[in-house]
C-alpha cells in the first residue's frame, strides 16, 4: 500500500474539514480586505498542485506550470469542498501504485524536465498542501478565527511535539 497516498489525503480531509466548517465570507473576500490571500485562493492554487499531478500519471509527465488557476475554486466555498473531495477520491485510486513509479516533472516552464517518482511527487504536493494551510491558519487568525492544533503543521513537527510533551514529565 502507498502510504504517501494517505499521507496526502489525510491533509487534504484536515482542510476539507476546515473549509467544511468556515463561514462563507470568510472563505473568499476581497484582496484589499487583508494583505493575506484567502483561504479560497490558498485552496485553489493548492489544489492547482494536486490537479497537475493527478492530471499527468497517465502519461507520466508531471507539469506543475499547468496550473488551471481556476476562480470558482477561490471564490466559491461550495466549489473548492467539492474539488477537494474529488482530489480525495482519485487520490484514493492511487493507492495499489507503486510510489516509486517513475514521472517526468517539471515546476518552472523554461527548466528541462526531470525525472522523479510518484512517493516523492506525494510528498511534495502534501508539503506543499500543508504549507498552505499554515498560510491559511495565519489568515483566518487575523480575521479571529482559531484553526485546529493540528492544522497547518507538518506531520513530523507534530511528532516531535508529541515526543517532546511525554519527555517534559520524566
Amino acid at each position: 500500500m502507498n502510504t504517501t497516498v494517505i499521507d496526502c489525503t489525510r491533509i487534504l480531509q484536515q482542510g476539507l474539514s476546515l473549509i467544511e466548517a468556515l463561514p462563507a465570507e470568510d472563505y473568499a473576500f476581497p484582496e484589499e480586505e487583508s494583505v493575506w490571500s484567502s483561504p479560497g485562493a490558498h485552496t485553489r492554487h493548492m489544489l492547482d498542485f494536486v490537479f497537475c499531478l493527478l492530471t499527468g500519471l497517465d502519461a507520466r509527465n508531471v507539469d506543475y506550470t499547468a496550473r488551471k488557476r481556476r476562480a470558482d475554486i477561490e471564490n466559491s466555498q461550495e466549489i473548492g469542498i467539492r474539488e477537494i473531495r474529488q482530489c480525495i477520491d482519485r487520490l484514493d485510486l492511487l493507492r495499489p501504485l507503486d510510489r516509486n513509479l517513475e514521472l517526468d516533472i517539471r515546476t518552472d516552464a523554461n527548466q528541462e524536465w526531470v525525472r522523479s517518482t510518484l512517493g516523492r511527487e506525494l510528498q511534495f504536493v502534501t508539503a506543499h498542501v500543508v504549507h498552505h494551510h499554515a498560510l491559511i491558519r495565519m489568515t483566518l487568525a487575523r480575521r479571529g478565527i482559531e484553526a485546529p492544533y493540528e492544522y497547518g503543521v507538518a506531520p513530523s513537527t507534530l511528532a516531535y511535539r508529541a515526543a517532546n510533551r511525554s519527555d517534559e514529565g520524566t
